[in-house]
């Protein structure tokens, strides 16, 4: 999706599966050019881009069956992740993992598309762990789960609450994305009194208006730098565009 939830799913992938040894790229394709979801579209543009082996959705994806057959056709095996409600039979990737899916028993239901993707990401950790091969210390990302889902609006049931709770520690005690520390210092605000509240009005909306009023691209990016003199160049763009936004 381009929001907050997607761009904190889609950082989380990227970060997680490069620290376990993978060769990963993300793709924030024109909704207005290529449509909304995994569509047929997208898949032909990832083939291109990249011809990967394995293609993920975040945040999205439950409904694309003709995305995913387009996607197998070229050869790609397909992983859908996300938390949208849905009536119909899910696509036949290789994997749906979505708490919201016909016949899944999962009890948490509330899971943003962050949260989805953090749960993948951990049993995926826990399966290398086992094989000797390495590994990723998932309890570093939850800064970005914590602000995917609480800017997503996910209700805070018990599950939620512990992922939005840890990942708020986190960031108040400066454990956090350097991208997540240059927003809070534009937006004037001290990591240690940061509140629950303050992920959804004022870093959410930040890397909202990125996906509303340009591309989603600069929010990933900002959540993906490396080191605070790369990060804030994207967090005053957010900046500027959420005032955009505003007015």
């Amino acid at each position: 999706d381009y929001d907050a939830d997607g761009a904190t799913s889609t950082a989380l992938m990227i970060l997680a599966l490069t620290e376990m040894g993978a060769d990963v790229h993300y793709l924030v394709p024109d909704r207005f050019k290529y449509g909304y979801g995994l569509t047929p579209k997208i898949a032909d543009l990832a083939f291109e881009s990249f011809q990967p082996d394995l293609l993920i959705t975040v945040d999205n994806g439950i409904s694309s069956h003709a995305g995913v057959e387009q996607a197998q056709d070229h050869g790609m095996q397909v992983i859908i992740t996300d938390h949208h409600l849905t009536t119909k039979e899910t696509p036949k990737a290789e994997a749906v993992v979505n708490p919201n899916q016909l016949g899944c028993d999962f009890p948490s239901k509330a899971l943003a598309g962050v949260g989805v993707a953090f749960y993948l990401l951990a049993n995926l950790s826990s399966y290398r762990a086992k094989q000797g091969k390495s590994t990723a210390k998932m309890t570093q990302y939850l800064d970005l789960v914590a602000l995917g889902t609480y800017a997503d609006v996910a209700s805070l049931d018990y599950n939620n609450r512990i992922l939005v709770d840890v990942g708020l520690r986190r960031i108040q005690q400066n454990q956090c994305r350097v991208g997540i520390s240059a927003l809070l210092d534009i937006a004037g605000r001290e990591p240690a009194e940061l509140k629950a509240s303050d992920l959804g009005f004022v870093l959410g909306p930040r890397i909202n208006a990125a996906g509303r009023m340009n591309s989603m691209q600069i929010g990933i990016e900002c959540l993906l730098a490396p080191d605070l003199n790369s990060a804030y160049p994207y967090a005053y763009q957010l900046d500027r565009l959420n005032i955009e936004r505003r007015q």
